[in-house]
């Protein structure tokens, strides 16, 4: 039984050292914060407590504003969450948020037109494909493996997904453009633009509006492409 025991993985654990490993590759950028992780690591190592994690969290320069990639900030969700509960792994991708998944552009309320800039849409694919990652590894308590696998960035399937979402959102009457610089008003009829958010439909072969006061998520957006 001991040694059944000893093979659950420790996913909190993971989650810690995941981390010190992305902030490891970019010293100079997170500075002080992996002395802070460290401490994290060793004191649940040592006393299994939590309580040091979730104070480098709130208020301004605190941990959460840091930034990083799509990889590091849903890893840093997990580890913050987890740090709350450590052993309530069920309700970790409920608890993650939607930053991300929906897809962000423009809209007419004049005229109907809408557009979405091209990064917005490589920012949208990321996140939902270092979303699905990133819960599949962690499943398995594996997040240190995929933070490793992940640490030059390179996703094999990454142009081919840009590629569908693209044909979806100019099948969704959507227009794509490269503008460099935001305009305020409508390319048709000159009103004003709205910011507005998107996600895809049921059989996923179309953008629709999401209503971002929506408390959840699709089932078939929240987590990732299936």
């Amino acid at each position: 039984m001991e040694n059944e025991k000893n093979e659950i993985p420790d996913h909190y654990l993971d989650a810690l050292r995941a981390l010190e490993y992305i902030m490891l590759q970019s010293k100079d950028y997170f500075g002080h914060w992996i002395d802070a992780i460290q401490g994290d690591i060793e004191e649940w190592q040592t006393k299994h407590l939590s309580a040091s994690h979730l104070g480098h969290y709130g208020g301004m320069g605190s941990f959460n504003d840091l930034g990083g990639d799509a990889y590091f900030t849903n890893i840093q969700s997990i580890t913050y969450n987890l740090a709350a509960n450590p052993y309530n792994i069920e309700n970790v991708e409920k608890s993650m948020g939607t930053l991300g998944l929906q897809l962000l552009g423009w809209h007419c309320p004049n005229c109907g037109y809408s557009e979405v800039y091209k990064d917005r849409i490589e920012y949208y694919v990321i996140n939902h494909v270092a979303r699905s990652e990133v819960l599949e590894y962690f499943q398995r308590g594996a997040l240190l493996e995929l933070a490793k696998k992940r640490v030059k960035y390179q996703i094999s399937s990454f142009e081919d997904e840009i590629t569908r979402v693209s044909e979806i959102i100019t099948n969704s009457q959507i227009i794509i453009t490269n503008r460099d610089k935001w305009k305020e008003t409508c390319s048709k009829c000159e009103h004003k633009l709205d910011i507005f958010h998107w996600v895809l439909n049921d059989a996923e072969d179309q953008f629709i509006p999401y209503d971002t006061s929506a408390k959840d998520l699709p089932d078939n957006v929240r987590s990732a492409f299936k």
